[in-house]
C-alpha cells in the first residue's frame, strides 16, 4: 500500500512538472507568434506629435527634444509663435522611427526604466532615446519624462513586485490574474526573466494591489510633483493595518496625521531657499507583528524662479542678528507643534477686503541696506486699498499676539495639523492668546509697526515649520484636493 501511494505521488508530481513546462513553453511560442509592438515605434514617415502642456514654451519644448526653435517652427505652421495654447499638437522633427502622440509625465515613487516600459507598453531603448537618458539613475521622483500618450496605451495599474523566491504563477494567483496575461502585459518572454522588486503592471480592470512589496504599505503618494521651492506638499500613506509613521523630506522631519481607515497624511512646506536638485525622501512605517517598511529615495526640487525685489533700506536694528535671531527662534518654537485637530475644512479666505492689492509677493529675493540678496519674502504684502480691516483667513486658535522688533504687532493663528498663519505689522489687534477665531472674523488693523517701509499687512502661512506660498491656500484645499491622487 505504501509503495502504491508513493508511486501515485510521483506520477502526480511528474504530471504537474510536465504541465508547468508546457504552460511556459506555450507562452513563449505565443509570444514568438505575437511579437510585442510598441505604440510609437512604427515605420512611418509621419512626425510624432507632442501635446503642449501648462507652462510650456517653444524654447522649453525645443530644449526638451534636443532641437532648435527654428526646426520646431519650420515643422509647424504657427500663425503666431508668441502664442502657444495648452493642448496644441506640435509636430516634432528629428525623431526618426517614432509616430503617434507624445506627452510628458512626472516620475513617481519607485519609477524605473523597466517599470515605465511596462506601464506604457513602450520599449526601454526607445524611452532612453526619447528622453536622451545616459544612465538609469536619471529616473528619480519628480523627473519630467517624455512618454507616449496614455490614450494610445493600455490602462494599466501597478501590482506588488515579486518577492524573493516567489514565482510569476504564484503572483498571478495571489492577485486573481491570468499568468499568461501577466507575462504579456509586462513584456516578458518567460517568468524567469522577472526580477524580485521590479514594478509589475496588470490591466486596470484586473484585481490589483500595492506596487510595494510590503505586507503593511498599500500606497504612498506625494502631490504635487515635482517639488518646487516655496510650495506646499501633501504626502499620503495608506496601510493595511494601523501603523506608526515617521519620515523626512529635505532634512525636515515629517509629522503624520491619522485620517482614519489606515490613511495617514502630512502637509509639508518646501523652503523658498531650498537647494535645487536632488534631496532625500525617507519613510518608515511600522505595525505590531508586521515587518517594518522603509523607503529611501532621491527626489527632485525645482526652482520657484523668484525675482529680486528692489533693495530696501530699513532701521539697522531690524536686521541686526542680536535682535532678529532670538525673534526668529521664538517664532519657530511657536509654529513647530502640530495640533492633532484640523480646524479648517474649506480653502482659506483672503485676509483683507476687496479691492485687495498685493504690493510684494512671496518668495522674492531681498537685500537690506545695500547688503547681499540672502533674504526672501516669507509671505505676501497687502497694501491699504480698501480699508484697514484684517480678517482670519481660516479657523484656529490664537497662540501669539504681541509686539516684536521685526514683525511689529504680530498675531499667530494655529489652524491645526502644523499649519499656522502669521499676521505682521498691525496697528491694532483685537484678539488674545487662547481665543478661537473663525474664518473671516475681524482680528486687527493694518499698520506700519516693525521692519517696514510703509503701512501694509504681511500674511504668511507655515506648513510644518516652513513658510510657503500663501496664495496657493486661497485656491487649493489642502490636503483634500490631493487625497484622491493615484
Amino acid at each position: 500500500m505504501f509503495l502504491k501511494q508513493s508511486s501515485i505521488k510521483l506520477e502526480i508530481g511528474f504530471l504537474l512538472s510536465m504541465f508547468k513546462n508546457l504552460f511556459f513553453t506555450s507562452i513563449l511560442i505565443l509570444l514568438l507568434i505575437l511579437p510585442f509592438q510598441p505604440v510609437l515605434a512604427q515605420s512611418s514617415t509621419e512626425l510624432p506629435v507632442y501635446i503642449v502642456q501648462p507652462g510650456d514654451t517653444l524654447n522649453l519644448i525645443a530644449v526638451r527634444f534636443g532641437i532648435s526653435v527654428t526646426d520646431l517652427l519650420n515643422a509647424n505652421s504657427l500663425e503666431n509663435p508668441d502664442i502657444l495654447n495648452i493642448g496644441t499638437a506640435l509636430k516634432i522633427p528629428g525623431l526618426e522611427g517614432f509616430s503617434g502622440t507624445l506627452t510628458t509625465d512626472v516620475a513617481g515613487l519607485g519609477a524605473t526604466l523597466t517599470g515605465l516600459s511596462r506601464q506604457y507598453q513602450f520599449p526601454v531603448d526607445l524611452l532612453v532615446k526619447l528622453n536622451r537618458i545616459t544612465s538609469p539613475a536619471e529616473i528619480f521622483i519628480g523627473s519630467t519624462l517624455v512618454l507616449p500618450s496614455l490614450e494610445e496605451s493600455l490602462e494599466l495599474s501597478p501590482i506588488s513586485p515579486l518577492d524573493e523566491g516567489e514565482s510569476l504563477f504564484e503572483k498571478a494567483v495571489s492577485n486573481g490574474l491570468n499568468p499568461w496575461e501577466l507575462i504579456l502585459t509586462n513584456n516578458e518572454t518567460a517568468s524567469l526573466s522577472l526580477v524580485p522588486g521590479e514594478s509589475l503592471y496588470a490591466l486596470s480592470n484586473s484585481p490589483g494591489g500595492s506596487k510595494f512589496s510590503s505586507d503593511l504599505v498599500e500606497s504612498i503618494d506625494i502631490s504635487p510633483l515635482p517639488l518646487v521651492q516655496g510650495k506646499t506638499e501633501v504626502i499620503t500613506v495608506k496601510t493595511k493595518a494601523p501603523a506608526t509613521l515617521s519620515g523626512e523630506l529635505n532634512g525636515v522631519p515629517l509629522i503624520f496625521q491619522d485620517t482614519g481607515d489606515n490613511e495617514y497624511v502630512t502637509i509639508q512646506g518646501m523652503h523658498a531657499l531650498a537647494l535645487t536638485g536632488l534631496t532625500d525622501f525617507k519613510i518608515q512605517v511600522s505595525s505590531e507583528g508586521v515587518e517594518t517598511f522603509r523607503l529611501d529615495q532621491a527626489i527632485l526640487i525645482e526652482s520657484g524662479y523668484y525675482p529680486q525685489d528692489p533693495a530696501l533700506y530699513v532701521d539697522e536694528q531690524t536686521i541686526d542678528p542680536a535682535f532678529t535671531g532670538p525673534e526668529d527662534q521664538k517664532i519657530r518654537e511657536l509654529v513647530t507643534p502640530a495640533t492633532d485637530e484640523r480646524y479648517w475644512s474649506v480653502i482659506f479666505k483672503q485676509p483683507v477686503d476687496e479691492p485687495a492689492c498685493i504690493k510684494s509677493w512671496y518668495g522674492n529675493r531681498r537685500s537690506y541696506n545695500g547688503g547681499p540678496f540672502i533674504y526672501f519674502h516669507t509671505g505676501v504684502d497687502y497694501g491699504v486699498c480698501a480699508n484697514l480691516n484684517i480678517y482670519a483667513p481660516a479657523p484656529g486658535k490664537i497662540v501669539f499676539s504681541d509686539e516684536l522688533t521685526v514683525r511689529g504687532l504680530a498675531t499667530i493663528i494655529d489652524h491645526g495639523w502644523g499649519i499656522y498663519s502669521g499676521i505682521w505689522h498691525q496697528s491694532k489687534t483685537m484678539v488674545e492668546v487662547g481665543d478661537f477665531v473663525e474664518a473671516g472674523q475681524l482680528i486687527g488693523e493694518i499698520g506700519a509697526t516693525g521692519r517696514v517701509t510703509g503701512p501694509h499687512l504681511h500674511w504668511e502661512v507655515w506648513a510644518n515649520g516652513v513658510q510657503v506660498e500663501p496664495l496657493d491656500w486661497l485656491d487649493t484645499l489642502y490636503p483634500d484636493d490631493y487625497l484622491a491622487a493615484p
